[in-house]
């Protein structure tokens, strides 16, 4: 680009307009909204610059001490009389800046400039940013509330009407701009959380629901100790809800609205829920209920009586997902599903029941009942371990005394089936063969005997058993005595020094 000199004006803070101004007498302003992301695309912008001029003005207002950006002292007004800040364009000022810095451009560049008065400032720079580049949320929604805070400022203007003032100025509606001025007021560490992407609108929105500080930072430490995605909109949106009442829930008709704001309640108007409609929310859960206890428990004991039990106790919140109080002592929960019979007054007499508030808010209603709790008879103890080996004691009688009755039926001596027949020592398959054998196969054949000569064998059958068992135990104790004696061998032999000794000797050699 061709070297250029700005006009020859008197006296330009006087000045409004459309005019040019030196490059080198601008200054980025602090009254420009966007404050965050001001280097987005600088380098492209300024190859467009470059190559095809500054196709749109800039906007500025006479240089101030306390919001030009520059790095040197200030040592009077006269040092800056020439000076202007740019509130709307800063990004191609940076980009012209560059250019400079790159000597592709003179620093007296006559820049193309419209000067306007400071009270507009900041509403000119929300208009530029919010048509062009999507400036930070963060940014927004703090240029939202000084606009508003400039113009509740004017003694003729109420807070309500600097929110329409605002709304209609960019062409947005009252609610949109309410809605920036609940974020714009989130606690700051959760704004500058948004500023720094570490969450983003939606949840920051979530976070706003609710006006309370205090809220917003505790579900927000909870969050940002999360392993599954922290911070999620609908995580904190459900963390919020938990944590605050609708002023449609069933405990706040019951107590009333205008007799908690009276105990000292605070409501807060409910944004960002996903609800029809402007609702409010209790913000204040504890004081609610202990309201409702308060106003509930005279009703408990006349409505037990009336409904012919001993007594009556409340249970928390309501009857939905009302939380059953602890159980007297001697007592536990009656059950209908578990019991055959239903309780007679009589009995209904020697229980205690439990009420919750209805979930319509209008009065009190039952839940059941706690009722002494029964004697149990005491039980004999088994000996699990003696049941188990008898039974298995009896099915090998069983079995034992079946193939005795099939051997007085016929031994197969003198049959084709002499030196071919075997007991299966489990139960068979039809036909296996056998796995040292492949030339046979065994082959299962089921012999009809008559139950009684079964039966007449289970004496015979119980005697060879308790001997083949005698056997093995004896067999088995056998073992472990010369398993005892093995291993006492070999300690000995272990602790005698002059073995001990002589294996020494034996290794060194």
């Amino acid at each position: 680009m061709a070297d250029a000199t700005a006009p020859d004006f008197s006296d330009p803070a006087a000045s409004t307009g459309l005019t040019t101004i030196p490059l080198s007498q601008l200054l980025l302003s602090k009254l420009n909204v966007r404050q965050t992301e001001r280097d987005v695309e600088i380098a492209s912008l300024a190859e467009s610059i470059a190559v095809h001029g500054l196709k749109q003005n800039l906007v500025v207002v006479p240089a101030h001490f306390t919001t030009s950006d520059v790095s040197e002292a200030w040592d009077g007004k006269d040092r800056w009389a020439d000076k202007f800040e740019v509130i709307a364009g800063g990004r191609r000022f940076q980009a012209m800046q560059q250019l400079v810095e790159q000597d592709r451009l003179a620093p007296t560049y006559p820049v193309p400039c419209l000067v306007e008065d400071r009270e507009q400032a900041r509403e000119t720079s929300l208009i530029e940013n919010l048509e062009r580049h999507a400036m930070n949320a963060a940014d927004e929604f703090d240029a939202y509330a000084a606009i508003v805070a400039r113009h509740s400022a004017r003694p003729e203007i109420h807070d309500a009407n600097a929110i329409e003032i605002c709304a209609k100025r960019f062409g947005k509606s009252v609610k949109h701009v309410e809605g920036r001025l609940r974020l714009a007021a989130l606690a700051p560490e959760i704004l500058e959380a948004l500023r720094t992407n570490a969450i983003g609108v939606d949840s920051a929105k979530a976070y706003a629901s609710v006006e309370d500080h205090g809220l917003q930072l505790k579900v927000f430490a909870a969050q940002g100790k999360s392993n599954w995605q922290p911070h999620h909109p609908a995580s904190v949106r459900s963390a919020m809800r938990e944590k605050t009442l609708s002023a449609n829930d069933g405990l706040v008709k019951f107590v009333g609205l205008d007799a908690y704001v009276e105990a000292g309640g605070r409501i807060e108007a409910e944004m960002f829920m996903g609800t029809m409609g402007d609702q409010q929310r209790v913000v204040d859960v504890k004081l609610i209920e202990k309201l409702a206890k308060d106003k509930a428990e005279p009703m408990i004991a006349p409505q037990a009586k009336k409904d012919g039990f001993k007594s009556g106790l409340l249970a928390s919140g309501v009857s939905s997902s009302a939380r059953w109080p602890k159980a007297p002592d001697g007592m536990d929960r009656y059950y209908s599903y578990y019991e055959s019979k239903t309780p007679t007054k009589a009995q209904l007499k020697k229980c205690v029941a439990v009420y919750a508030i209805a979930h319509d808010g209008i009065g009190i209603e039952k839940q059941g009942h706690y009722r002494p709790t029964p004697v149990k008879e005491p039980q004999e103890e088994r000996d699990w371990a003696a049941e188990r080996a008898e039974e298995q004691r009896q099915f090998r009688i069983e079995r034992r005394a079946a193939q005795l009755a099939v051997y007085e039926l016929g031994k197969f001596a003198g049959t084709p089936f002499e030196g071919r027949a075997f007991w299966p020592a489990a139960m068979a398959r039809p036909v296996a063969v056998e796995i040292d054998d492949e030339a046979h196969a065994m082959v299962a054949v089921l012999v009809r005997v008559p139950v009684d000569r079964i039966s007449a064998n289970r004496e015979e059958a119980e005697r060879l058993i308790a001997e083949e068992t005698a056997a093995a135990e004896a067999k088995k104790a056998e073992a472990e005595a010369a398993e005892a004696q093995r291993r006492k061998a070999i300690d000995s032999a272990l602790d005698d020094p002059e073995a001990q000794a002589e294996d020494q000797a034996d290794a060194d050699a």
